[in-house]
């Protein structure tokens, strides 16, 4: 009988300690009974594009990636995938036939749970504004880009910043809301999409005001630390429909584990209720 070689994959960052990553794919290689193992590898910002390179001459199958690390990730690599090339960041790092590739998850993990929940129609025919103008920003725009959302609103608060992203992008479905003026847009957004760090642990909440909200305006908040952020408790407030950031860690992870496993989790091996339970401890608050 032959003996399955364990896998070795894991997430880098700085810090690592805090991410729900190996939680998640701990489950997901037990519940599908796979030899492998997943840990988290503290990567200095200072140190990681020697880290990242000589990871193809190590026996690590891949590797996720955080903040700080995923443009550095991107520029390390030998070969970038479409999805990595469209954002400039990599968040995933694999190794094929000893060249070391970057992949970007993001884009696919923004837009799965919002076909779910929203549907692709919707999608088409309904105005976005997104909130922030960086790493995560850029997969939301890429994604609503891809599933031909009709106008998408990119605001920040640096209004040169979001200048910025819309030229590079130059689309005429693509513009910039002044930071000023961005109560004035949402009652015409029937997507609200906070891709900001405002309202994470430590964090502001982002201030947006929810009252002028359409009925039925969708809000996808990209933060799951706390679950509750006040953009969502505005959502519930209002009763409009909404995603937290949760969601998007998940799908944004099976992807990954595919690449790293050769395995796709399936839908029912749903890891969501542990990472609450563990989001929710009074050690991890």
């Amino acid at each position: 009988m032959t003996i399955p070689i364990p896998k070795l994959a894991g997430v880098c960052g700085w810090p690592a300690h805090h991410s729900l990553s190996p939680k998640m794919h701990t489950f997901w290689l037990r519940k599908m009974g796979i030899a492998g193992a997943y840990v988290p590898f503290a990567v200095r910002p200072d140190d990681a594009h020697h880290a990242f390179t000589t990871l193809k001459h190590t026996s690590i199958a891949g590797v996720n990636v955080t903040a700080p690390l995923k443009r550095v990730a991107f520029e390390a690599a030998d070969l970038v995938t479409p999805d990595a090339e469209k954002l400039g960041v990599a968040n995933c790092l694999f190794k094929r036939s000893g060249k070391l590739y970057a992949h970007n998850t993001d884009l696919e993990g923004f837009a799965a749970p919002l076909l779910k929940k929203f549907g692709a129609q919707n999608v088409m025919n309904t105005p976005a504004i997104v909130f922030g103008t960086g790493g995560a920003a850029r997969a939301v725009v890429g994604a609503l880009i891809s599933l031909n959302c009709p106008e998408i609103r990119i605001c920040g608060r640096t209004d040169e910043k979001a200048e910025a992203f819309k030229n590079e992008i130059n689309l005429p479905s693509v513009y910039c809301v002044a930071w000023r003026h961005r109560q004035m847009s949402i009652p015409s957004a029937g997507l609200i999409i906070n891709a900001s760090s405002a309202g994470m642990k430590g964090f502001p909440d982002l201030d947006v005001d929810l009252k002028m909200a359409m009925p039925g305006t969708f809000v996808y908040d990209l933060v799951y630390t706390p679950l509750a952020t006040g953009l969502l408790k505005q959502a519930s407030q209002y009763e409009l429909p909404f995603i937290g950031g949760l969601d998007m860690l998940v799908a944004q992870a099976r992807p990954s584990f595919k690449i790293f496993f050769g395995e796709t989790p399936g839908e029912d091996d749903n890891p969501k209720p542990l990472l609450v339970s563990e989001l929710t401890r009074p050690s991890f608050r």
